[in-house]
């Protein structure tokens, strides 16, 4: 199993391409071939991740859940 840490979020997408920075302080990752999302905040400085929610792509594109990911809702 590989490990890694990151200090930052651009440091993390040099690994992760596909993963998006919100202001509300979330991360957003796109898994199992773009179907699913996964929303998580990330405190670097303690290499915590907490996993805030799983949603499928149809869910995450729902405008009641795009806007509580930008008010940080979760």
């Amino acid at each position: 199993m590989n490990q890694s840490t990151y200090g930052n979020f651009n440091q993390l997408k040099k690994t992760f391409a596909s993963a998006d920075y919100l202001p509300a302080g979330y991360t957003v990752f796109n898994i199992g071939g773009n179907k699913y999302r996964l929303i998580v905040e990330m405190d670097y400085s303690l290499a915590l991740v907490d996993i805030k929610a799983v949603w499928t792509h149809a869910e995450y594109s729902q405008s009641k859940r795009i806007e509580d990911l930008r008010r940080g809702k979760l």
